[in-house]
């Protein structure tokens, strides 16, 4: 039930609306297998692009390899395939564990930044987005479909799409997070679904983030300022209601839309704890 559930935030608000998002790739790069960065915008101009964001612990996303990769082979010589890791969670040994699995054979590369994923509106693995030849992004989505297949087989025709198929929904604002001058703060980085969705793939890093939560309730009911923000991925309003009531917490739970905190104090991995003294950065814990 609650895979289903996790289907269902991916699929809201697909819809057909007009291309908006910007066309700045400038500050854009992708690490590639040698560890060497790459401009985002090398791939642009020359041909349509395929952007596959992906991770390896994502089970939707391993049942999708089959046809990632036979559509490479399908277009690859029109169509320019991108496979980027989103390096949540992942490593370089696990990647390449897939990449052998599945004999993939286009570019992999890891958004080590999370830069080109908020671009390009990312919401959750696995995520398609198709953009042609003249730089516009006219397709958005989860599945591997037949509406995908569709605009990928007219995209290596000409490299251009009359309509667009992006997802729809309205990204909110997130809760600012508030630093106090004087005493401690807590603030605790983690997921509303890595207990159990990680649970068979990532055992260990699912206790991590059972530990974490239980470990902040403590600090705060020891009057501790504590925080929660939990990642925008697969992830709405009622998601963070039912792991409030999981966990018992007191404490602000919050969604990072945009991810926005979790880039700027580099949060890669979940869970991660960062202490505050007087307004200061004084540690950052990531086991419990």
């Amino acid at each position: 039930m609650k895979y289903k559930f996790f289907l269902m935030i991916l699929l809201t608000g697909l819809m057909l609306v007009s291309q908006r998002i910007s066309a700045n790739t400038d500050t854009l790069i992708l690490e590639n297998e040698a560890g060497q960065i790459v401009k985002f915008e090398s791939f642009l101009g020359k041909k349509p692009v395929y952007l596959k964001f992906w991770a390896t612990w994502c089970k939707p996303c391993m049942e999708q390899m089959p046809h990632f990769q036979h559509a490479y082979e399908q277009y690859g010589d029109k169509i320019q395939f991108v496979a980027i890791n989103i390096d949540l969670n992942d490593d370089a040994h696990s990647v390449a564990k897939v990449k052998e699995r599945f004999s993939l054979s286009m570019p992999l590369f890891t958004d080590l930044t999370a830069q080109v994923a908020k671009h390009y509106e990312f919401m959750g693995t696995p995520f398609h987005v198709l953009i042609d030849s003249d730089e516009k992004v006219i397709f958005q989505g989860h599945e591997a479909d037949k509406a995908l297949d569709n605009t990928l087989r007219l995209l290596s025709h000409n490299g251009k799409v009359e309509k667009a198929r992006l997802l729809g929904e309205k990204q909110s604002e997130a809760t600012p997070l508030v630093i106090p001058n004087k005493g401690k703060k807590v603030v605790l980085f983690t997921a509303t679904w890595c207990d159990w969705y990680l649970a068979d793939t990532r055992p260990a890093m699912a206790k991590q983030c059972v530990l974490a939560q239980q470990h902040v309730n403590k600090l705060a009911e020891q009057g501790i300022d504590v925080e929660v923000k939990v990642s925008q991925l697969w992830t709405d309003q009622t998601a963070v209601r039912e792991y409030v009531d999981k966990f018992s917490a007191t404490m602000p739970v919050s969604i990072d839309y945009g991810n926005d905190l979790f880039i700027k104090n580099d949060i890669n991995s979940v869970p991660n704890l960062l202490i505050y003294s007087d307004g200061k950065l004084v540690s950052k814990q990531a086991k419990f």
